[in-house]
């Protein structure tokens, strides 16, 4: 009897020692072999990172739909995983404000798409307007800022990461060539926009609104201002006025004091699907809109 105890003791420690080794093996192998968690402000920084993480893992969005950028009312989980991720992708304090308490911009493991652009030399320097992913110039600069960082933290994943910035920028080579093409037929035509979110698509597409109700879309036009519009609105026949979710057209239409053709385009492109090629939908779709609102 002692006998057949003390095998049972032995059997029963093997098994408990087999038993921790996996579990410390598992834990020492999710530690090791975990993907980069990578946390965007917003939906198109969001589709830009996951043209890039593509096959590995998949960005989580931070502001989700029917938030505001400008003030948004994080949810705990939404805090909490900005605290979780390895990279944290934002625009900068130009759109979401909030952030500047929750984010260190100087820290390695922060990608501030405003800085970015600066020093590239690719940033507005004229205008307030942060809708800078409107540009796939700009694009290019946050994905290839973004592997970068990437590889130096998932070195087993380099060769996924750049594979994806070189199908990404191939990508976006096309998509500039169909936009362009879109908006060959649009030169010297005239059109609106109720907020000015257009300047960097504008600049890099050699397009140009004549006029916008205003420039920041906080705040409402006053009677003066209304006033001018209506005047540039006449005299250059403007019939496109380019609209937002926000926006609302029977509204709008009565400031306008004529008849004029209103389409609304999600510059947040919440209705996108998360894939791949998310940003580059994104971005041909609203070129056929413009297109379409001008020409009609």
């Amino acid at each position: 009897m002692g006998f057949s105890g003390s095998a049972s003791v032995n059997a029963l420690l093997r098994l408990f020692t087999a038993s921790l080794i996996l579990i410390l093996y598992t834990a020492l192998s999710c530690s090791v072999f975990a993907q980069p968690q990578v946390a965007a402000s917003i939906k198109p920084l969001q589709m830009i990172a996951a043209a890039i993480t593509a096959g590995v893992s998949e960005p989580t969005l931070i502001i989700g739909a029917g938030q505001d950028p400008h003030h948004p009312a994080l949810k705990p989980s939404e805090r909490q995983k900005l605290a979780d991720a390895d990279l944290v992708l934002w625009i900068g304090p130009s759109l979401e404000s909030a952030f500047t308490q929750l984010l260190d911009r100087n820290s390695a493991a922060v990608i501030t798409a405003y800085d970015l652009i600066t020093d590239a030399g690719l940033a507005v320097t004229d205008s307030n307007d942060p809708h800078l992913w409107l540009s796939t110039e700009n694009g290019r600069a946050i994905a290839q800022a973004l592997t970068a960082k990437l590889v130096t933290i998932d070195a087993l994943n380099q060769e996924a990461y750049e594979k994806n910035l070189v199908d990404f920028f191939a990508a976006l080579d096309l998509l500039d060539k169909d936009i362009q093409n879109l908006l060959s037929s649009l030169e010297n035509k005239a059109f609106a926009v109720y907020h000015n979110a257009f300047t960097y698509y504008e600049k890099q597409f050699a397009l140009q609104h004549v006029a916008s109700f205003t420039d920041n879309e906080e705040v409402q036009p006053g009677i003066r201002k209304i006033m001018q519009i209506r005047e540039i609105l006449s005299a250059s026949e403007v019939s496109c006025l380019l609209l937002e979710p926000a926006n609302n057209a029977e509204e709008i239409a009565q400031l306008t004091g004529r008849e004029m053709n209103m389409v609304t385009i999600d510059v947040l492109g919440f209705a996108y699907p998360l894939t791949k090629t998310a940003y580059t939908d994104f971005m041909l779709d609203m070129s056929e809109s413009i297109k379409r609102c001008i020409e009609e």
